[in-house]
């Protein structure tokens, strides 16, 4: 069992864990931490809210979070969400947020420090642990499933209509007007900003919406429903389209 830490212990530590689950998907609210964090889902799936992007972190995916950037979590149900603090001085001052592979070496090493909540610097066994973790990660950057916001305070609006599971099936010209956009205005911001058509962006968020669905056990039909799809077929070719993988692979 390890020892209670005490102030005088901080620098000397690698990482620190914390191991949480959750059975039932939801939002968090936005908040920081002072290291820099690695967030990974053993089982289940994550949307993180980091500055302007959505970051989608599917199974076998973590992700980098600078140290003090503010973040929100939109998690799967059935979630497993396993994260390691790392003192700042270990890793490079990183100003953006970077998505990593999970390989099966760097899922057994974060379990194991998940277990012993920290790594000490002054333990030799878990020194050559936190060098071997801190390699894998340096060694598997994937490529990043994101979603740009946009800047424009209404099409910002507009794109948190997006992600409302009930607008799912509402007109375009409806959900412009609430937010005080005609569809032209919104085309031109949205392109603009984000580097996608507002009917682009939608179908995106409604996607990757499904992609945590189904990572926290929905069946694909619902999911396909539930993003706007009328088949499981035309659902499952445009998930395998958009991110390279089959609906079934998300579990």
């Amino acid at each position: 069992m390890r020892q209670n830490l005490t102030r005088a212990d901080e620098p000397y530590l690698i990482f620190r864990s914390l191991a949480v689950n959750y059975s039932a998907g939801g939002r968090g609210d936005i908040h920081s931490h002072p290291w820099p964090q690695f967030m990974y889902a053993s089982k289940g799936a994550i949307r993180a809210e980091v500055d302007t992007k959505s970051w989608l972190i599917p199974p076998r995916r973590g992700l980098w979070i600078p140290a003090k950037a503010p973040h929100r979590l939109d998690r799967s149900a059935n979630l497993q969400l396993r994260t390691l603090y790392v003192r700042p001085d270990l890793v490079p001052a990183r100003v953006t947020p970077l998505a990593v592979n999970v390989s099966g070496l760097l899922h057994e090493a974060i379990m194991r420090v998940c277990a012993e909540n920290y790594l000490d610097d002054r333990e030799p066994t878990d020194r050559h642990l936190g060098a071997i973790i801190l390699h894998e990660m340096e060694q598997t950057s994937a490529p990043a499933i994101t979603l740009t916001f946009p800047r424009d305070t209404r099409a910002r609006k507009l794109a948190g209509l997006f992600l409302e599971p009930d607008t799912v099936e509402a007109p375009l010209e409806t959900l412009c007007a609430e937010s005080g956009l005609s569809r032209r205005t919104a085309e031109r911001v949205f392109e603009r900003e984000t580097g996608l058509a507002p009917g682009q962006w939608r179908r995106f968020a409604a996607l990757s919406q499904s992609l945590v669905n189904i990572a926290g056990g929905m069946k694909i039909e619902h999911a396909a429903h539930t993003a706007g799809y009328q088949s499981r077929s035309a659902f499952s070719d445009a998930f395998a389209k958009t991110f390279g993988f089959p609906p079934g692979r998300a579990r």
